[in-house]
């Protein structure tokens, strides 16, 4: 069985969950977003930091207020000091420290992309499936304001049955938001380059804002740099619907690009994600302007906390997450072959 949440008392006695939280691992998203998610959450308190170097851990765990800090990971899901840990370790350590928290009935926050392989994505979920905690993989980008109402205008049937999707997500490399990671770039320690990294982040948009992909043809190329893992990709996609679609990634970029337009029956949409703004052109109305309201942004922190306190599926599956990266998997394998993929994959995990 999972850990007790604990139960704690506010000013007036009214009872509060309270989710006690480890971080595995210190770098920049770990420190930029998961700590001061749980820090900011009512209802998460981070009693746990981990690192391999114990000097690091240490302090971080004291920036952050946590009372325990380890430097192995599963000494501290065995510990009984935390009820949910966040993965932000490099990609090729997901499945064994994931495996080796839900082993042990926490609950689980683990960074995209969730595995470097389907094969190691398959045994996630096995091991979700045993155990009485959860999984969710941050796909962090769906619950932006603008995607999350994209979504919701998309599914409504506002522009009418989706043709075409355009995706683009660049930036200026893993230098630029970790300049201490460098792994990112060491194929071993990634499963890949820009494709796996933030390609991860296109696949789960397209497959949320339009459905499944049926086939893909990609290419992959370093343009920019002397790494072993590409900087540069694009895709072509055939949807299940029979529309087709595009996709790039770049880590060669500056200043960032996210953008999204969806062509459908009845109109166009174009999500700007950095400008944090939406546009519908509607074949009918054409040359009307109107301003969409965006729901308020709630982040995958919260959601996930909200979730365990609540007793309800996270809002990102490990089933989503295998997803996107079938997805990423399949336009690796056609960029390599320089031949037409088809999802599902042929011989299933790789």
């Amino acid at each position: 069985m999972p850990n007790e949440i604990m139960i704690t008392s506010d000013e007036e006695g009214v009872g509060t969950d309270v989710v006690r939280v480890g971080v595995l691992g210190t770098g920049a998203i770990a420190q930029r977003l998961h700590l001061p998610g749980y820090v900011d959450h009512p209802n998460a308190e981070v009693t746990a930091v981990c690192d391999v170097e114990e000097e690091k851990a240490r302090a971080v765990a004291d920036e952050f207020g946590a009372q325990n800090h380890f430097t192995d990971y599963r000494t501290m899901v065995e510990s009984g000091t935390v009820d949910a840990v966040s993965v932000c370790l490099p990609n090729h350590m997901h499945e064994e420290s994931v495996t080796a928290a839900l082993d042990h009935d926490l609950y689980v926050l683990c960074e995209k992309p969730m595995a470097t392989s389907v094969a190691e994505a398959d045994r996630m979920i096995a091991a979700a499936d045993e155990s009485e905690g959860v999984l969710m993989i941050n796909q962090s980008e769906r619950f932006a304001p603008v995607y999350q109402k994209a979504i919701d205008l998309i599914e409504s049937g506002l522009v009418g049955e989706v043709q075409t999707i355009r995706a683009r997500f660049s930036h200026s490399g893993p230098e630029g938001w970790a300049p201490r990671s460098t792994w990112f770039t060491d194929a071993d320690a990634s499963g890949g380059g820009a494709m796996v990294d933030i390609g991860i982040h296109n696949a789960d948009l397209v497959l949320s804002l339009v459905g499944d992909v049926d086939e893909v043809m990609a290419y992959t190329d370093t343009l920019d740099s002397d790494a072993d893992v590409e900087d540069t990709a694009v895709a072509n996609l055939r949807l299940g619907n029979g529309g087709l679609g595009t996709f790039e990634v770049s880590w060669t970029t500056d200043p960032e690009k996210i953008e999204t337009q969806v062509v459908g029956t009845e109109g166009v949409l174009t999500v700007d994600k950095v400008a944090g703004t939406i546009a519908v052109d509607l074949s009918d109305e054409r040359g009307r302007v109107e301003e969409i309201p965006l729901p308020e942004y709630r982040s995958p922190i919260a959601r996930f906390v909200d979730a365990v306190v609540a007793g309800e599926d996270p809002p990102v599956t490990g089933e989503e997450g295998r997803e996107a990266l079938e997805l990423v998997m399949a336009i690796y394998r056609a960029a390599d072959r320089r031949e037409p993929v088809a999802i599902p994959l042929e011989g299933g995990s790789e």
